[in-house]
């Protein structure tokens, strides 16, 4: 068997704290998904976080896990990637995927909207 078999999930990322800020990457687009909540649906975008102030210690490597949220922010790359149906990819005449490799600042205000940008 050349396959190496896997059980459970990634951890999913902590709320980051109003008035702060976390640093991460994300995960090849192909992995995103919509999961349904007891809270209704939540965009799921796996990431590699690489600093996080509700974390002590984070591998200079950074951490896989799952950033799971009803955000406007996360809504929004999302659909940056994907049609209105969630599933269908949208068309680009650049490489996508390269431009969202980069490590990406995301911010919580005070209010408890969240932001996410380029860094």
């Amino acid at each position: 068997m050349t396959t190496k078999l896997s059980f459970g999930s990634e951890p999913n990322m902590s709320e980051v704290p109003l008035g702060q800020h976390a640093v991460l990457s994300l995960q090849p687009f192909d992995t995103w998904s919509v999961k349904e909540t007891d809270y209704g649906p939540k965009h799921c975008i796996p990431i590699v976080l690489h600093s996080h102030p509700s974390y002590d210690s984070i591998p200079s490597k950074g951490m896989k896990c799952d950033w799971v949220s009803k955000s406007k922010a996360i809504e929004g790359i999302f659909h940056y990637i994907y049609m209105e149906d969630c599933e269908t990819v949208k068309t680009f005449d650049f490489d996508v995927q390269k431009e969202l490799d980069r490590k990406w600042k995301l911010m919580r205000y005070e209010t408890g909207a969240y932001k996410v940008v380029q860094i």
